[in-house]
């Protein structure tokens, strides 16, 4: 059975070790799934007090992903079939890895080609160097499944400029190359034609005499320069101040009715309302409620915060009816609980931010 996470470590000029951790499962678009999650936790933690270890190499298997998400279908299934504890084991994990990236002591890069979509962005977001290449695809599409913007998404939407990152977690827009740049999602640019280039300038680079960061900046620094002339124009930096002013009303109903109301020709803007208009209602108010709740919050408080919603979403909110429309039976049909933001309710709402567990310690406290 083939292993669905590749580890190799890449032996340099000086006898250190790039630590290289390729997503290997291609038909599923590298999706993770929890053995997945897994397995990369304990390679990470063990490359951490790796002293022969100078950085930390991730990519994905294939030509069209880095990673387009969790394994929701999986998740979904395992709730249907009576495990309802699948989805704290599952979530805690994946958190817990992101967590660990994104305080990795040693420079992490991610090769994000292709589609970077949820959990994919949960990988890349922590990471030293946020690499995009020419067919990068971002989204954080949650809205269209019945969950919201996780992996550390509520921190990381929630420090974009002119509530940008509310127009993402409502639209599911897709951004490119250029998007991500502009955003600070990613922070290189580089052809993907590069990619065994940068891996050997990383085997011959003098890690004895430059420190680590300063090695996989200069790498980086080269290829990015050489990428420059073909970064993509940026729908995003196009319409930011329209989107600063669709998103800056006093309600979350307000604004979907903004949106309701928007007339354009540009396919990109037409389709990212048609996601905020027939994504779950529900979904559309956790997002906005997080994005507030976390604004002044740690990272690892957001972390914490998420956890308790996505069990929640997952045993009793619109994930297991938005997967079942859209990646199971496929009619793109979903019934959800709430036909507007306008029907749900403070209580209902308020229900999914309580701590499924009671009063028990919280799964990450330690983290």
């Amino acid at each position: 059975m083939t292993e669905a996470v590749l580890f190799n470590e890449l032996i340099t000029e000086n006898s250190q070790k790039i630590g290289v951790v390729t997503l290997n499962a291609e038909k599923s678009l590298n999706a993770l799934n929890q053995a997945m999650v897994d397995a990369i936790y304990a390679r990470l933690t063990q490359w951490k007090t790796d002293d022969s270890v100078v950085c930390v190499f991730m990519d994905g298997q294939g030509e069209k992903a880095f990673c387009a998400g969790g394994d929701i279908r999986t998740l979904r299934q395992s709730v249907i079939d009576g495990d309802t504890g699948a989805p704290l084991r599952f979530f805690a994990k994946e958190y817990r890895l992101d967590y660990l990236i994104h305080t990795f002591n040693k420079p992490v890069i991610c090769w994000g080609n292709g589609f970077v979509m949820g959990g994919g962005i949960g990988l890349m977001s922590g990471a030293t160097y946020r690499v995009v290449t020419d067919t990068s695809l971002l989204a954080m599409p949650e809205i269209n499944i019945g969950l919201y913007p996780d992996v550390g998404g509520s921190w990381v939407l929630g420090h974009m400029p002119v509530r940008i990152g509310l127009f993402m977690a409502l639209t599911g827009c897709h951004l490119n190359a250029g998007d991500a740049m502009y955003l600070g999602l990613a922070n290189r640019f580089i052809d993907h034609a590069f990619r065994p280039n940068v891996l050997e300038a990383l085997q011959k680079a003098d890690w004895q005499t430059l420190d680590a960061h300063e090695a996989v900046y200069n790498i980086m620094h080269r290829f990015d320069h050489e990428s420059a002339g073909w970064l993509p124009y940026s729908k995003i930096r196009e319409y930011r101040d329209a989107i600063a002013q669709w998103m800056d009303k006093p309600s979350l109903p307000a604004i979907m009715e903004q949106l309701e109301n928007l007339e354009s020709d540009d396919e990109w803007l037409i389709t990212a309302r048609k996601n905020a208009l027939t994504g779950s209602p529900l979904s559309a108010f956790i997002a906005y409620e997080q994005l507030k709740r976390t604004h002044h919050l740690s990272l690892r408080q957001a972390f914490m915060g998420e956890l308790v919603l996505s069990v929640n979403c997952s045993l009793r909110g619109d994930l297991n009816e938005g997967v079942r429309a859209l990646l199971v039976d496929k009619d793109k049909q979903p019934k959800w609980q709430f036909a507007s933001v306008k029907d749900v309710n403070a209580e209902t709402l308020e229900q999914f931010f309580q701590p499924p567990w009671g009063n028990a310690d919280h799964p990450l406290s330690d983290m």
